[in-house]
């Protein structure tokens, strides 16, 4: 929410930076998506005994995250044609570790209560 939020208000500095909003919006909702699903399973994975299956699952969301937003960034170049934003593209990717780092500090906070 907060990074839509800022984006739609200071969407005209985006532009004037040669920003696209809707891109970084899209790229923050596919991670937030991804995140919150890696997050399931990995709550899900913690009930299991076997320590293997939640090192499987931290790796295959983190592959998942990787392979989604790459899917996204090509969609969008394909649509959008000449007229991406590489700028727009790199601010979607600089999200990334801020997602990654959520999902493994709500996941400790979580694993500790039990």
């Amino acid at each position: 929410m907060f990074v839509n939020a800022a984006v739609l208000f200071g969407e005209q500095e985006l532009i004037n930076y040669k920003f696209v909003p809707n891109v970084l919006m899209a790229a923050n909702l596919i991670l937030f998506a991804v995140t919150l699903i890696g997050l399931l399973s990995l709550i899900n994975a913690s009930k299991n005994a076997n320590p293997n299956v939640l090192v499987r699952t931290v790796m295959a969301g983190m592959g998942l995250r990787l392979v989604g937003i790459a899917v996204a960034v090509l969609l969008y170049i394909k649509m959008s044609g000449a007229g991406i934003s590489p700028r727009s593209v790199y601010a979607g990717f600089a999200v990334y570790p801020l997602y990654t780092w959520l999902e493994i500090r709500l996941f400790l906070k979580l694993n500790v209560k039990k």
